[in-house]
């Protein structure tokens, strides 16, 4: 089961950091509102809206629609509501994998969130029941390829029984399984982007900024200066640079 005390806590030490070192979310936003299309929205429900990046691209595209934003982080919805003056756009502290939201919603939507619920199946059956007849179910979510190469490396270093929160990301087919059970039709990809830093330390920064560490590699496992030196030879030796891939799936549904 996924420590969402730790997730809240990760997110939240990153609340004002997260907009430095959150590109990769970004530009998964970015092809989330392509997705879209142009179709009219009244009301749409934003999961994990994180500082309103997101929200901010719903708020332009859908400039006569309420928007519901949340995300498990008071201090990310903080700081994501001090941004918008729009009525329009409300902003609550609730958890994703828990929250029944009310029916009638023209879009639910959300960005790299959902690799962090427990439940996802009951999230979606949950979300599916509170959508429009013709309402969309529009998502990014991360895969278990993401930092392919950093959960190898930490293998290397530290034992095969080693892992990372992303080895505990749901694949492809399980994903495809559980939305057929749950809608009518579903658009379905994944995709991988790799994204190099200039030494490991800036990989591990960029990682603990963004909030995407999850539970870390473990409590035994102690990231001194003289280990991350020894991981990052070992990260050349067997790459020849410092890359982490983002494995990601984006998906468009609907139910009726």
């Amino acid at each position: 089961m996924v420590n969402k005390s730790v997730i809240n806590n990760n997110f939240s030490k990153s609340a004002f950091s997260y907009d430095d070192h959150s590109h990769m979310q970004k530009r998964c936003a970015g092809k989330l509102i392509d997705m879209l299309g142009r179709k009219e929205c009244s009301r749409i429900l934003e999961i994990g809206c994180g500082t309103g990046v997101y929200t901010r691209l719903l708020n332009d595209r859908y400039p006569k629609a309420h928007i519901t934003a949340t995300d498990i982080s008071e201090l990310m919805v903080g700081v994501a509501r001090k941004r918008f003056h729009d009525k329009r756009v409300k902003f609550l502290t609730a958890d994703g994998d828990l929250m029944v939201p009310v029916a009638g919603h023209d879009l639910i939507t959300s960005n790299a969130s959902f690799q962090w619920f427990d439940d996802l199946r009951g999230a979606f059956e949950r979300y599916a029941a509170a959508m429009a007849s013709e309402g969309v179910f529009c998502f990014s979510m991360y895969g278990p390829g993401t930092f392919k190469e950093l959960k190898e490396i930490v293998r290397l270093c530290f034992g095969p029984e080693s892992t990372l929160s992303s080895d505990r990301f749901i694949d492809l087919e399980d994903l495809r399984d559980m939305l057929g059970g749950v809608f009518r039709a579903f658009d379905l990809k994944e995709e991988f982007f790799t994204v190099e830093f200039p030494s490991l330390m800036d990989l591990l920064v960029d990682i603990k900024h963004s909030g995407a560490r999850g539970e870390g590699i473990g409590k035994d496992h102690f990231l001194g200066k003289n280990m991350i030196r020894d991981m990052e030879r070992t990260y050349l030796r067997k790459y020849g640079k410092i890359t982490a891939t983002h494995h990601v799936y984006f998906c468009k549904a609907v139910i009726g």
